[in-house]
């Protein structure tokens, strides 16, 4: 095997880079490049160092010479051992392992789940090794990082074909999502009758109807003073404002008396309110002992 028929397959190269997980992917395609066009495994390594640049080249140049003093061949295991310990270290590895254990499925997809937690599995050393021997640890722990809706569908079924269980997830999110959408469906804003009418409030709206109130002297009726009317409902002494315009005396409800020649005690003529007979009755009148009110006779 040549080697310019190994770089038809157009194998990747390699530099180094800040991300360690880009050396573990060049080691990964490397071995698929290698294997297509059945490269002979002590070749492996010539081949696949020929990929190395910059800095990566150099080093394997050093490394080349402690690992190889008397001209043997060096096996492939030998250097991917040697290039992880150089650009994929065990604290690398240990960062993505302890991602995988805190992986959830948050805001992503089952599609995006998925394919993050098949990534970080390839560096988790309990996922090495044979399928069946991490088959049923890997759907629990899937299954530890789904939504409590998605979760409900599938935990019952007890699935530990990881395959099957991704398949499972997937027709449950799109349940979900219907459900969802249907939910969502049903809130419509609120729309008055079209048979009913309904009239727009003037200024004379008041919450229970109006309150008519006849006024002395007229026969039409008036609209009480609401200014009035809130003060008494909240306890409020009648302000200085509401006193009336003509006489500044305070008197709701009743008609103005000024200037028409009566009594403003008892609305009647003849005599003004100091003189009223009326009033000085009121005030000379007496409570009998029995709770009834007894008027002095004049």
């Amino acid at each position: 095997m040549t080697l310019a028929t190994f770089l038809k397959v157009r194998p990747l190269t390699f530099r180094r880079t800040s991300n360690p997980t880009d050396a573990d992917n060049w080691i990964q395609a490397t071995e698929r490049a290698l294997q297509a066009p059945q490269v002979p495994e002590e070749q492996w390594v010539e081949f696949g160092t020929y990929q190395l640049q910059g800095e990566a080249q150099y080093w394997w140049q050093r490394t080349r010479r402690i690992l190889q003093p008397d001209g043997a061949a060096i096996p492939w295991e030998v250097f991917r051992t040697e290039f992880h310990k150089k650009y994929f270290p065990n604290s690398a590895r240990n960062v993505k392992e302890l991602e995988l254990m805190q992986l959830k499925k948050g805001q992503m997809t089952v599609a995006e789940y998925t394919s993050r937690f098949e990534e970080l599995c390839r560096f988790s050393r309990i996922c090495q090794g044979a399928l069946e021997d991490f088959a049923e640890w890997k759907c629990i722990k899937y299954e530890g990082g789904l939504w409590s809706d998605i979760l409900s569908f599938v935990a019952p079924m007890e699935i530990r074909v990881f395959s099957e269980l991704v398949n499972k997830c997937r027709v449950a999110e799109e349940c979900v999502r219907k459900a969802a959408a249907e939910k969502g469906n049903l809130r419509v804003p609120f729309q008055r009758p079209s048979g009913r009418k309904f009239a727009l409030r003037g200024k004379n709206f008041k919450r229970g109807g109006f309150v008519p109130q006849q006024t002395q002297g007229q026969g039409n009726y008036r609209r009480p003073n609401t200014n009035v009317n809130q003060g008494k409902r909240f306890g409020k002494q009648p302000h200085q404002d509401l006193n009336c315009q003509r006489c500044r005396k305070y008197h709701p409800g009743v008609l103005c008396r000024l200037g028409l020649g009566v009594c403003y005690s008892c609305g009647q003529p003849g005599h003004i309110a100091t003189n009223c007979p009326e009033k000085k009755k009121y005030e000379t009148g007496r409570v009998s002992r029995q709770g009834e009110y007894t008027p002095l006779l004049p």
